[in-house]
């Protein structure tokens, strides 16, 4: 079982993400950081899942 400072992590960036974004900047930037974010997020909850249920649906 993952520890559950990990999806704390996980839950944290997100409510980072959603406070920058009333951040007063152009959309460009804020586009640009959710773009970059969003994929280690994701890179993130994928490796979660796959230590967790041992698959890996994403693989090819």
């Amino acid at each position: 079982m993952i520890a559950p400072d990990e999806f704390a992590e996980v839950i944290d960036t997100i409510d980072n993400l959603l406070g920058a974004l009333e951040l007063p900047m152009p959309a460009e930037f804020h586009v640009k950081q959710m773009k970059r974010e969003l994929k280690e997020v994701s890179e993130k909850l994928k490796r979660i899942y796959v230590e967790e249920e041992d698959e890996n649906p994403w693989s090819e």
